[in-house]
């Protein structure tokens, strides 16, 4: 598999990034069913076997938990791995003090000595821009990290922090064929500052994976996106009265292009992506390493077949509008 640069490093990633939120030692959360520890082992066996060695976690996902079992599964190879966490979690706003306390607990959790790309998971999880620029200073400084990124940046929380004094190299958003807001201003924003962009949910949650035809077909936890009415499901908390009808008819659409050019619409769909310029990676989670495989299998989009994906998505895109939120009723990012 290739390697794409991140900016203003000498991090050599993979375009595909197994994503870990799964890895969730056999405890299901409201968005994913249990996984057991073996087999998260055998999707990161099969990532190193397919030439993927990029792998993102977070504090948040299971309270350390995800880190726990990554580094059990990096065990005796940590140094062909490049390993992005993410500090933050709850309502919580972190202090200098809370990073260094929440990246001790990571390294522990990792079983390594050294994080490549430590992140902020929110831009409201800092107590205050300067001090925490000047903590991921201190601890790369340290060695404890050796570069930092932001997640879920708008463009004015990008520029905050970088006028604070942050080398921020990455932003890590949501962004595929159903979800382009960051198109608006969030990319354009990374673009000036030359920091790669990382895209999270590049199959939405599965739903660019053509399984799913109609809303009722997609699992519970995964029906809180503004894609789908906030009737659909108790734990939505945007308010909101989705795009249901819009949402499908734009698979639908996606699915019958993917047909004619015998293409498989997750192929396609995280092609596209990493087809859009300063996009350095996409993060894909696995149930099991088959699936891990298939996300692996990128194609080669005409400009023709990359511009009928990107028409049959765009009345969807201006329905959603600027506000790069899934989940939230009042938008995090500013």
């Amino acid at each position: 598999m290739e390697r794409r640069q991140l900016s203003n490093t000498d991090l050599q990633v993979s375009p595909v990034c197994l994503g870990t939120w799964q890895f969730n030692a056999g405890k299901a959360d409201e968005t994913w069913p249990a996984q057991d520890e073996q087999v998260s082992k055998d999707i990161v066996n099969k990532a190193f076997e397919l030439g993927v060695n990029f792998f993102d976690s977070a504090e948040a996902y299971g309270r350390h938990a995800s880190e726990r079992v990554l580094g059990k599964a990096l065990e005796g190879r940590r140094r062909d791995a490049i390993v992005a966490t993410k500090f933050g979690g709850g309502h919580k706003r972190y202090t200098a003090v809370d990073v260094e306390s929440s990246l001790q607990e990571s390294l522990q959790a990792l079983q390594t000595d050294y994080v490549d790309l430590y992140q902020v998971h929110w831009a409201s999880f800092m107590s205050g821009v300067t001090e925490i620029v000047g903590e991921l200073k201190r601890q790369q400084a340290k060695g404890r990290i050796r570069h930092y990124g932001v997640c879920n940046f708008g463009a004015k929380q990008l520029a905050e922090f970088c006028e604070a004094g942050g080398a921020c190299v990455t932003n890590q958003v949501p962004y595929n064929l159903l979800w382009r807001a960051v198109e608006y201003e969030v990319l354009p924003a990374c673009s000036e500052r030359n920091v790669s962009v990382l895209s999270y949910s590049p199959l939405q949650q599965g739903l660019l994976s053509g399984r799913f035809h109609t809303p009722e077909d997609v699992p519970e936890g995964r029906r809180r996106t503004r894609h789908f009415s906030c009737q659909s499901t108790s734990l939505s908390k945007h308010g909101q009265g989705g795009e249901e009808t819009a949402t499908f008819q734009a698979i639908s659409s996606l699915r019958d292009a993917c047909a004619k050019e015998d293409i498989p619409m997750s192929s396609a769909a995280l092609s596209w992506i990493l087809g859009r310029q300063g996009v350095a990676s996409v993060i894909v989670g696995c149930r099991i390493p088959q699936q891990l495989e298939d996300n692996c299998k990128l194609a080669t989009l005409s400009q023709e077949f990359d511009k009928q994906l990107t028409e049959a998505t765009e009345e969807l895109k201006e329905k959603f509008g600027l506000n790069p939120d899934m989940w939230a009723k009042v938008s995090r990012y500013n």
